[in-house]
């Protein structure tokens, strides 16, 4: 599962960008961090998390994913092209074209208690001077809500 998060430093005139990928047993493969220089606004952030994703999911050379995000425009968009409003239209059909690269893929939404990580590494991006990448490395300040995750699987049979 690649998650994806984006969040708005208002204050500071940026916006962040966080990606987690965890494998069937929800350990961590792969994390990104991002600071982006822009004030973005939230249809156009959510966008850039999925677009940074997707990229670091074919960076780590994966070929089936399942892509999670909370922004259900963003997650609609990427699935039917022809929904996406203008302004991310030209980003949606980059990341399409970055699709093919993959055997399988899906994209659902999430509620936000789904993609607490992500949204963790999203707000830890104010502190990025740009990007920081994990790969088989859990970033420190996400090692609990990991292990939380984690646990919630185990205790759910069905997923």
């Amino acid at each position: 599962k690649v998650n994806v998060d984006g969040a708005i430093f208002k204050d500071a005139s940026c916006c962040g960008v966080g990606v987690v990928i965890r494998n069937e047993k929800g350990q961590v493969m792969g994390a990104l961090s991002k600071r982006i220089q822009l004030p973005l606004g939230p249809l156009e952030i959510e966008t850039k998390a999925m677009e940074e994703g997707i990229q670091l999911a074919k960076d780590l050379s994966l070929k089936e994913i399942i892509i999670e995000g909370d922004a259900k425009q963003v997650v609609m968009a990427i699935s039917d092209s022809t929904s996406a409003p203008s302004s991310i239209k030209k980003v949606i059909e980059g990341m399409r074209l970055c699709l093919l690269h993959f055997n399988y893929w899906t994209a659902s939404h999430v509620g936000r208690n789904g993609n607490m990580v992500a949204h963790q590494l999203a707000k830890h991006a104010l502190f990025e001077d740009d990007c920081t990448v994990w790969v088989e490395d859990t970033p420190h300040f996400v090692s609990n809500q990991v292990l939380m995750d984690v646990i919630s699987m185990d205790n759910c049979p069905n997923q």
